[in-house]
């Protein structure tokens, strides 16, 4: 069976509570005050079966006073119900309610003219005339307008077999997505805990399923699921939902979070957005208006940046950033409502392009187009986009699917579809990184050129610090600089040897001076053997080359013909090689030596003995046991 909701709406007055009541056989108005006053203050529930179809009813409040309760009922509706009363006609409210819907972009419905009994004939026709002059060139333009009475009984047949009609045709909400459900209610129920309501918008909930509430909410497992009073398994997209769940608190709860699966969504105080300001609005929507930002149930308030800095003026539309004084959760394609800030007023109504931009600089170039291009762009188009807008930082694929409001699988599958075609790529990591292929030609690019300039500057070192060089290319993370190099190293542009990069040109040119002054100082550390001097005391013998003889020390080191102790002096490679092969011979007769054997076999002091050993120890050939050393086998 398909189930749609029916939002009703109207002024205050024109029996939209009463009608619901006809209908369903169930009062909404649920609160002590409603019913003593008789007057909706807050959003009221009901259920209707019709063949084929399940229509529930979200019952709004039509004084202005508590607009903001009839939006938060309004955001899941499929279909509207306007109450126009017989003997009123059209008034304020029925206008702004009307106003909602349309920015909101609800496209079916039909029109009840309650009060039918009331007063006579003709007048009835004349606001029928009037109701059909006030949807004309509206999604209601050609919908049945049926006088009914709530009081007896006219009508009413008539009005539940067009509302099955229109419920019928009504747009189906897709299974898939995320699951949210925008909070209306929460309340305690003794013997079960705290139950969630609200008209989930998209993707499924299930009995079992881990849950949390965001912004700043808690965590819970559903205990059980209601759907129009009745237990079920599961709840599907556009159905009413009353949600038992286990391990959250009902103080953890409160209209305008949102219920989602952990992990799934991120929460944001700034979206990018086009807006429509309604013809009749009596302002402008002006750069940094301050006003009431309706999404879902929640109200925010928020200041509106005109990306274009100019006024959007009544009747035209924007791109826009709107800055939110706390976070909301909403997703590419989701609608909102603007309203003054004060008095109160509805003036304008958006669609979200971007639920994580960046702070955009006024007069930045193209980006009016990069955000209109949002407003029609499919999905695999819209992720595009925002791996494109990422450069090089790229996307988590996490956090690529709360950006593009879809289920981490719709968006892997779309990221892969897009990188068979080469246009961007997925790279190993936990969670997966997404790069675009051209943010990872540009950060490759990046890396030639740091490389080029170090060579300039450096031409006696053998590379850069395989380290400080990722470190020059932040903000780019680790994954994206890892593919870069591999990019790199397998087009033969680049090569990487130990922790050192170097372009695949490079080789090190000493000069003629630069080559005496290298075999003097490899001269004099191959004649010290194992009781080099301190590196300063070099540097110090060659004070008129000091800097070349710094750079053709660390060369050499680098190069493999010498060894670092670790006191900082600098040793012959071909000194501690030698003992290194005496180690594995003395090994033969004995796998451990004390400090006494190993001065006796380097040939060396204690004060160069205690330096040998732990630089041995580092390399893996031998193993402090207590003060003697173990040699390991030979690898």
């Amino acid at each position: 069976m398909k189930y749609v909701v029916a939002g009703t709406a109207g002024h205050i007055d024109h029996g939209k509570t009463e009608l619901v009541k006809a209908l369903t056989g169930i009062n909404p108005d649920r609160l002590k005050e409603e019913q003593e006053r008789g007057i909706t203050i807050d959003i009221g529930f009901a259920h209707l079966e019709l063949p084929d179809i399940g229509v529930a009813f979200v019952d709004v409040p039509g004084h202005e006073r508590f607009v903001k309760n009839m939006l938060a009922g309004a955001c899941g509706i499929d279909l509207v119900l306007l109450a126009i009363a017989a003997d009123e006609s059209i008034k304020p409210q029925t206008r702004e309610h009307f106003d909602i819907c349309r920015l909101l972009g609800v496209t079916a419905g039909l029109v009840a003219l309650t009060k039918a009994d009331v007063g006579d004939k003709e007048f009835r026709e004349i606001v029928s005339l009037e109701v059909k002059d006030f949807v004309k060139g509206s999604f209601l333009e050609n919908a049945p307008i049926i006088p009914v009475s709530s009081r007896t009984g006219e009508g009413l047949a008539e009005l539940k077999d067009a509302l099955r009609s229109v419920a019928l045709s009504a747009p189906s909400r897709l299974a898939s997505g995320l699951a949210r459900l925008p909070v209306d209610r929460c309340f305690s129920v003794r013997g079960f805990g705290t139950v969630v309501t609200g008209t989930l918008t998209s993707g499924t909930l299930g009995e079992g399923d881990e849950v949390e509430v965001i912004p700043g909410g808690g965590r819970g497992r559903i205990r059980g699921i209601e759907v129009h009073n009745e237990q079920v398994p599961e709840a599907l997209a556009g159905q009413r939902t009353a949600v038992n769940i286990q391990g959250l608190a009902t103080d953890e709860v409160r209209r305008g979070q949102v219920l989602v699966q952990p992990g799934t969504l991120a929460p944001s105080s700034m979206i990018d957005a086009r807006v429509t300001v309604l013809p009749d609005s009596p302002i402008p929507l002006e750069d940094l208006s301050r006003v009431r930002f309706h999404a879902g149930t929640s109200e925010i308030l928020a200041r509106v940046r005109t990306i274009a800095g100019e006024p959007i003026r009544p009747g035209t539309s924007g791109i826009v950033q709107v800055r939110l004084e706390s976070p909301v959760v909403v997703v590419p394609r989701d609608r909102f409502i603007l309203r003054r800030y004060s008095p109160a007023r509805t003036i304008a109504g958006g669609i979200v392009l971007d639920n994580a931009p960046r702070k955009h600089r006024r007069g930045e170039k193209g980006l009016i187009e990069k955000l209109e291009h949002l407003a029609s762009a499919d999905p695999e188009e819209m992720l595009l986009a925002f791996v494109l807008e990422a450069a090089e930082r790229g996307l988590s694929l996490p956090a690529l699917a709360s950006r593009c409001g879809a289920t981490p699988d719709e968006t892997r599958a779309r990221a892969e579809a897009l990188a068979r075609r080469g246009v961007l790529n997925i790279l190993p990591a936990e969670p997966a990184r997404v790069i675009s292929g051209e943010a990872l030609a540009a950060l490759a690019g990046k890396i030639l050129v740091l490389l080029s300039d170090y060579h300039r500057k450096e031409p006696l070192r053998p590379g850069l610090p395989r380290e400080e060089l990722r470190a020059r290319v932040l903000p780019a993370p680790p994954e994206a600089f890892r593919a870069a190099m591999e990019k790199l190293v397998s087009e033969g542009q680049v090569r990487s040897e130990r922790d050192l990069v170097a372009l695949a040109t490079h080789r090190v040119e000493l000069s003629k001076e630069e080559g005496r002054l290298g075999e003097r100082l490899e001269s004099k550390l191959r004649d010290a053997g194992l009781d080099p001097p301190p590196v300063e005391e070099l540097l110090a013998a060659e004070a008129g080359a000091r800097g070349a003889a710094e750079k053709i020390l660390h060369l050499m080191f680098m190069e493999g013909k010498l060894a670092r102790l670790p006191d900082g002096r600098l040793v012959h490679r071909h000194a501690v090689e030698h003992l290194r092969r005496k180690l594995y011979e003395f090994r033969r007769k004995s796998e451990v030596i004390d400090i006494a054997s190993f001065k006796g076999l380097a040939g060396v002091s204690r004060k160069n003995a205690i330096p040998l050993l732990e630089f041995f120890d580092a390399e893996k050939v031998t193993f402090r046991r207590g003060n003697d050393r173990v040699i390991l086998p030979e690898r």
